[in-house]
């Protein structure tokens, strides 16, 4: 599946992914399509001024990096039925959980993409990953399930074990890349703390 018919859909579900996009890198349709989504920057208060927006992303980081095991872990279910040769329904509901990790990650970026002008650069460059990578898994998630309810007898077809295996390895990124996200975020804190107390 294209983004262009992901956008059709709205941003809803996987959709949300594609809304979290950032903008140096979308489209304008999908920068239009941005503007109907639910996670738009609130009014600035004072408190927007004081608030630690690096720190909070590192948080997230640590959220989507839990939610990125979560999706491995249901995407090697999926491959591993695939595999087995089991029914379209037992396929669809790991589908189905895997769609949900793609909609709690999307979620998670709406906010990373929010604050992103107020990050540091190599969080900026983490969240641009987060964001191409759930795009990726959220347009396989899609094409899995729209293969599967057209050819439920045909699972053993090339194209949808392409998508499964390709939902896998998108997951094993977005896990890897938060991983190391997480790890340089720990080290430079304490890093800094270190030079503090000097």
């Amino acid at each position: 599946m294209k983004l262009s018919k992901l956008l059709s859909i709205g941003c809803v579900s996987i959709a949300a992914a594609v809304c979290a996009l950032p903008a140096a890198a979308a489209a304008p349709a999908v920068a239009a399509k941005s503007q109907e989504c639910a996670c738009v920057p609130g009014q600035a208060t004072p408190a927007s001024y004081t608030w630690d927006f690096k720190g909070e992303a590192n948080t997230i980081f640590k959220d989507i990096q839990f939610e990125a095991q979560q999706s491995v872990f249901d995407a090697d279910a999926l491959d591993g039925a695939s595999r087995a040769g089991l029914t379209w329904y037992s396929q669809g509901g790991y589908l189905e959980d895997l769609k949900t990790d793609v909609d709690n990650i999307g979620k998670k970026l709406c906010r990373l993409e929010t604050i992103r002008s107020v990050v540091a650069p190599w969080q900026q460059r983490v969240i641009d990953r987060i964001a191409a990578s759930t795009v990726l898994m959220a347009d396989n998630t899609e094409d899995a399930m729209n293969f599967g309810n057209i050819h439920q007898r045909e699972l053993w077809l090339a194209t949808y074990r392409n998508y499964v295996h390709n939902l896998f390895d998108e997951a094993e990124k977005l896990q890897q890349s938060t991983g190391r996200a997480v790890s340089f975020a720990t080290v430079s804190k304490e890093y800094r703390e270190e030079v503090k107390s000097l």
